[in-house]
């Protein structure tokens, strides 16, 4: 996963997703970030994001992508333009 933040200007973050777990009533991400630095991020996720997730994944413009993986960077250290 890559990732920008307006608080790092035009540096790009890597991670990855650790894990989900449900916690009082909140879905946990916990991602790992490897470049710049090694970082451990939690976000915490109601019903509502999850909802609002899903609708973005399921458009039509989205869809595709998401179930038949068309569209695959060939190239994963280029950086995606945001």
């Amino acid at each position: 996963m890559r990732m920008k933040s307006t608080f790092m200007g035009s540096m790009e973050i890597v991670g990855e997703i650790n894990s989900l777990k449900v916690k009082d009533g909140w879905l946990i991400m916990d991602l790992r970030t490897t470049t710049p630095t090694g970082w451990s991020l939690s976000a915490a996720l109601t019903h509502e994001d999850i909802m609002s997730l899903l609708k973005l994944m399921f458009r039509p413009s989205n869809l595709r992508y998401v179930i038949l993986g068309f569209g695959k960077p060939k190239d994963k250290d280029r950086s995606p333009e945001y």
